[in-house]
C-alpha cells in the first residue's frame, strides 16, 4: 500500500527541512497532484495516495531537494484567483504585483487602453483585462519565449488581448496609451548573494536583472515614456524596496512634467509608483 498523504508530506517537509528549503513546497506539490484544497488535504491525510499521485510526488521530491521551485515543477502558479502556466522562460509572479494590479483596477477610470510592458506569463495584462473588460489591453515582451507563455495563458482564461514582441515600446511606436503598468527588470547583480537560491539558479536572468544598480531599464522607459503618454494617462511601476530615493531623482530629472505617487506594499515597503501625465 502507498504511503498516506500525511506520511508522504511528513517525509518531504523533514527531508527539505533538513536541505535548509522551505518545506511548504511540498505541500504546494502534493496539494495540486491531488487536486486539493489545503484544507481537503488536510481531510484526507489518513488516505492512502492513488498510484499516480505517489509517483509523481515521489519523483518531484528530489527536484524540491535541487530548489527547483514547486510553481515549475507543477507547471502553474496563482495570481489573483487565477492559476497560470509558468515555466523556467518566464518569472513566478509574486504577492506584490497583485497589490500592483490592485491599484491600477481602482484607478482605472474611464481609461480605454492599456500597455503591459515586460508581461512574462502576462499575469498583469490578463487579470486586468478580467477586471476592467472595457480596456484595450497590449501586452509586450522581448523574450517571444515569454510572449508564447502569455499567449496560453490568454487562451487558457479566455481573454481578448494583444500580444506583441518588443524591446520595451518598440513595437508599439508612436502609440499613446491611457495606462501604462510595468514590472520591468530591477534587481542588481550585486543582490545576487542574498537572492533565494533557487530564483538564482531557475527563474529567467533576462527579466530579474538590470545594469546600473538595477535601474537601467528604468531610464530606458522614462526615456521613451513620453512619445506614449497623453494629458491623463497613468503609469504604474513595481521597483525594489529600497530603490525609491534614486527613481524620484530619475522622475523628477527626466518626466517633470509628471505627478508621482509612490505607494508602500503590504509589508510597509515602497513598492510600486504612480505616474500621472
Amino acid at each position: 500500500m502507498n504511503k498516506t498523504y500525511h506520511e508522504a508530506l511528513l517525509g518531504a517537509s523533514s527531508l527539505l527541512e533538513k536541505a535548509g528549503i522551505d518545506p511548504d513546497s511540498a505541500r504546494y506539490v502534493l496539494e495540486y497532484l491531488g487536486d486539493f484544497t489545503p484544507t481537503q488535504l488536510q481531510i484526507h491525510g489518513r488516505d492512502a495516495m492513488p498510484d499516480a499521485v505517489a509517483q509523481a510526488f515521489e519523483a518531484a521530491i528530489p527536484r524540491l531537494l535541487q530548489h527547483e521551485p514547486a510553481q515549475y515543477i507543477i507547471g502553474l502558479a496563482p495570481f489573483y484567483g487565477n492559476d497560470f502556466k509558468v515555466t523556467p522562460a518566464v518569472l513566478i509572479p509574486r504577492f506584490e504585483t497583485e497589490e500592483l494590479v490592485a491599484w491600477v483596477a481602482e484607478t482605472v477610470g474611464d481609461a480605454v487602453t492599456l500597455l503591459d510592458v515586460g508581461t512574462g506569463s502576462g499575469v498583469i495584462g490578463i487579470t486586468l483585462k478580467q477586471q476592467c473588460p472595457q480596456l484595450k489591453v497590449t501586452m509586450v515582451d522581448v523574450s517571444t519565449d515569454a510572449l508564447a507563455i502569455a499567449r496560453q495563458n490568454a487562451e487558457r482564461l479566455a481573454v481578448d488581448v494583444t500580444l506583441k514582441q518588443s524591446d520595451l515600446f518598440s513595437a508599439v511606436a508612436d502609440q499613446q496609451f491611457d495606462r501604462i503598468v510595468s514590472n520591468l527588470p530591477y534587481i542588481s547583480h550585486q543582490e545576487e548573494a542574498v537572492m533565494d537560491e533557487s530564483t538564482k539558479a531557475y527563474e529567467p536572468h533576462l527579466a530579474l536583472f538590470a545594469e546600473h544598480d538595477g535601474l537601467a531599464l528604468f531610464e530606458r522607459f522614462c526615456a521613451q515614456l513620453p512619445k506614449h503618454v497623453h494629458p491623463g494617462s497613468q503609469v504604474y511601476l513595481e521597483f525594489g524596496y529600497h530603490q525609491q530615493p534614486a527613481l524620484a531623482t530619475l522622475f523628477a530629472e527626466t518626466l517633470p512634467q509628471a505627478q508621482v505617487e509612490f505607494r508602500q506594499d503590504l509589508a510597509g515597503h515602497p513598492r510600486m509608483v504612480k505616474l500621472t501625465f
